[in-house]
């Protein structure tokens, strides 16, 4: 079981030690059609996401941006990791060994509010006040992030790069 330190630090030490970040990431991924319940991105880094190896913090929010000219707005299914074991290969269906669920996984929450641009060849869609409080491996101030098309139909970007997101972090 975890244990709470709360007399480690005073009120004012622990304000001004928490610190609020924004990290962008490209979620790199296969330029072929992606099924419904196929990965997208598998196991990409969040590098510096908490402050000290083995550190926790609070993931708030985050932006996706599909700059894919199809105008296609999937709704996908962000889990967050502690480590970067695969949950299945890209382009392919959901395949977790036994055990994973319980060892790594952090959270997860769907992103499906899509917004068109102007001109149309692009799409972003935010989710706020997520609130999951994250902790890093022991050794490590990254998490890890996988997606998964949860749209009910087909999605396929135009570049391996095509889809990038932005996370807002309250690191501890």
């Amino acid at each position: 079981m975890a244990q709470t330190k709360l007399h480690n630090y005073t009120v004012q030490e622990k304000l001004n030690k928490m610190d609020v970040d924004v990290i962008d990431l490209t979620l790199t991924t296969s330029a072929g059609t992606l099924a419904n319940n196929d990965v997208i991105s598998s196991a990409i880094e969040i590098p510096n996401a908490v402050s000290v190896n083995g550190g926790s913090g609070i993931i708030q929010s985050i932006m996706l941006f599909n700059e894919d000219d199809s105008v296609e707005s999937p709704a996908l299914e962000i889990l967050i990791a502690q480590d970067n074991t695969a949950i299945g290969s890209v382009d392919a269906a959901v395949s977790m060994q036994e055990g994973v669920m319980v060892t790594n996984l952090l959270g997860a929450f769907t992103v499906s509010n899509w917004s068109v641009g102007i001109p149309s060849d692009n799409q972003w869609a935010c989710k706020s006040n997520i609130g999951i409080a994250v902790k890093a491996d022991d050794d490590t101030t990254s998490l890890y992030m996988h997606v998964i098309n949860r749209s009910g139909g087909n999605y396929t970007p135009s570049s391996n790069t095509a889809l990038k997101c932005r996370i807002g972090i309250v690191k501890d």
